[in-house]
């Protein structure tokens, strides 16, 4: 395993206090090559990060799996880096001998890189969340007319609305947060942030996916007034550019043994 690709991490999108900023990898893997790339990965290179998450050198890491994609439409797998800051981003405290150790095996035969691709990393920043634990996460990659806009208006207008149904249970989602591109940038990026959508069944993000008509019964005033309010159509006319279903397949924190 390189050192160039600092570590197979994952997407991690439980935030706390301490984690601000993300590497985050998009990785495809083959269909055959699913069940080696999976145990590898979970029982030898996440080992690496917990060696690293213990030392306060990381503040998390987990691997994310896409649900309902193939993988000649992009890459099934992202794998997140979690970082109190980029100040803390240091790659040489990462991928020590002394963390290589600990995945009590050779390197060079538990590699994955040689049946897998890494499609594309980001680097991203925290902007706002609402914590909460989840083991599915729709993600909606946006480009916005104006990042600044979009952010703001996501934090100011939308994020109460998700506090309230979270506290309430109205929908299902038990986390939201909002995150911006750091690097890479320009008018050929994919997409400059993301919002997410924390859900701890499948069912629950499927609902919330699925087209719902406004209730007859005033019950849906939030969301008419936010209505009212947003200007969403001039920020993003063209919508979200994609919203993807994805789940936890692995994960470690500061608070794990």
């Amino acid at each position: 395993m390189k050192k160039s690709l600092l570590l197979i991490a994952s997407l991690i999108l439980t935030f706390t206090a301490f984690s601000q900023v993300a590497y985050l990898q998009y990785r495809t893997v083959p269909a055959e090559h699913e069940e080696k790339f999976l145990e590898r990965e979970t029982k030898y290179w996440s080992k690496v990060a917990k060696a690293a998450i213990d030392q306060g050198n990381m503040t998390g890491w987990s691997l994310w799996r896409k649900i309902g994609i193939n993988v000649t439409d992009g890459p099934n797998y992202v794998f997140v880096n979690n970082f109190e800051s980029f100040d803390k981003m240091d790659p040489s405290k990462v991928w020590t001998d002394e963390n290589i150790k600990k995945m009590g095996a050779n390197p060079a035969d538990v590699e994955t890189n040689s049946f897998t691709t890494v499609a594309f990393d980001y680097y991203m920043q925290l902007e706002d969340a609402i914590e909460g634990d989840y083991e599915y996460a729709i993600v909606n990659y946006a480009k916005p007319e104006s990042r600044t806009d979009f952010i703001e208006e996501n934090k100011n207008l939308w994020k109460p609305l998700h506090e309230k149904n979270i506290q309430n249970g109205t929908n299902g989602m038990t986390s939201w947060g909002i995150m911006s591109v750091v690097s890479p940038m320009g008018n050929q990026g994919r997409f400059s942030c993301f919002t997410w959508d924390g859900f701890n069944s499948m069912a629950d993000a499927m609902n919330y996916l699925a087209y719902s008509s406004p209730n007859p019964d005033g019950s849906d005033a939030d969301w008419a007034e936010i209505m009212d309010e947003t200007k969403m159509d001039e920020i993003m006319p063209n919508g979200f550019e994609y919203s993807l279903l994805y789940e936890r397949v692995m994960s470690i924190s500061p608070e794990q043994d």
